[in-house]
């Protein structure tokens, strides 16, 4: 999962990621486990998450890999 991938190189928790994106915790844990698509998520919550980690979208979507 690439959004994990990022998360951990940048040294946050989940929960560090959620206060600092303003996204719920459980809704970063069903990305990074594939319960949810982050491909399908809302654009806002994927800038939000990009931004947070200091990345482009395309560093944290899955494309070309479903």
């Amino acid at each position: 999962m690439k959004l994990q991938e990022k998360r951990k190189e940048k040294g946050f928790s989940q929960s560090q990621l959620s206060a600092l994106s303003d996204i719920p915790i459980r809704t970063i844990q069903h990305y990074e486990q594939g319960t949810k698509d982050i491909n399908k998520a809302q654009v806002v919550t994927v800038l939000k998450l990009a931004d947070a980690l200091g990345c482009d979208i395309k560093d944290i979507l899955e494309l070309g890999e479903k």
